[in-house]
């Protein structure tokens, strides 16, 4: 009975914590009420999807916030986004999910297959991304029967139908993997990025998924 009586005191605690900033606990433990509208610690994502010789379809989807200094759960939040003449209110909120909105946008990527957007905070901080997709988007090349795919560091490689095993970027001496047409591999690969370092302040982390079609 003791012990049922602190776990019900410990869950309490836990929902008390999580509807207002806190102290102490470790990054990413849980998910709580608390909207940031201050900058804070992201992991963002990017969804593409490349049809052979067509436009790809590019989705940014907005992760999670921490709450600056109580690392114990992670927040929803609200902000201004601006990409180019766009500009619009993104908003997530776990408890409530009809209040979310634009919480996935398609990104608008220039002839260099580069995108800028930003996020301004209620203080009018912005924080802004410029995010080249050019080295995933044209990763590959034909040269006869075969096929180079430039691997980046932090990404990965992944062929389907042709018994290959996944390839990391930071284990390419030259960033180059070489497989041929005849190998019976699928006409697309998974390419998956974890970038760091990315935003205002350099402490988001970036995501990305992309399925690349590189023959008809």
């Amino acid at each position: 009975m003791k012990k049922l009586w602190m776990l019900l005191v410990s869950i309490v605690l836990c929902f008390v914590a999580c509807d207002m900033p806190a102290t102490g606990g470790n990054p990413g433990e849980g998910e709580c009420s608390y909207i940031m509208k201050e900058h804070g610690i992201m992991t963002n994502f990017i969804r593409i999807i490349c049809p052979f010789d067509s436009i790809c379809d590019v989705k940014f989807s907005f992760g999670p916030v921490a709450v600056p200094d109580d690392y114990g759960c992670v927040a929803g939040f609200e902000y201004k986004f601006v990409q180019k003449n766009e500009i619009k209110i993104v908003r997530k909120n776990y408890f409530h999910s009809e209040l979310n909105q634009n919480t996935s946008v398609d990104l608008v990527l220039d002839s260099n297959k580069r995108a800028s957007i930003s996020l301004i905070d209620i203080n009018n901080v912005e924080k802004k991304y410029d995010i080249d997709l050019s080295g995933i988007i044209n990763s590959y090349t034909v040269r006869g029967d075969s096929v180079d795919v430039n691997v980046m560091k932090g990404c990965s490689l992944w062929l389907f139908s042709c018994k290959k095993d996944q390839v990391y970027g930071n284990n390419l001496s030259d960033g180059k993997y070489t497989f041929l047409r005849t190998e019976g591999c699928d006409k697309e690969y998974s390419y998956d990025c974890s970038w760091r370092n990315q935003g205002f302040g350099g402490k988001d982390e970036l995501d990305i998924h992309a399925m690349i079609t590189w023959k008809k």
